[in-house]
């Protein structure tokens, strides 16, 4: 019988996220997955942010009050 379970690999040992139930002895694949990197990659930390070259304008004062309507 195939049976998986959740564990944790640390410091040479394999840490088991529960105890398999009727199993006193039996052969296991372990099967490493790819971790995430816990730091941000190097161009994100070196990034400046963008430079603002866009002018905002102010039209309040041009904008006409709408219609009731319009027939």
């Amino acid at each position: 019988m195939l049976r998986t379970i959740e564990g944790i690999y640390k410091n040479g040992q394999i840490e088991l996220g529960e105890t398999p139930q009727g199993i006193t002895e039996s052969r296991v694949f372990v099967s490493f997955l790819e971790t995430k990197p816990m730091t941000w990659p190097e161009t994100i930390m070196q990034h400046q942010g963008v430079v603002v070259s866009i002018t905002f304008q102010s039209c309040r004062d041009e904008l006409l009050p709408p219609n009731k309507f319009e027939l």
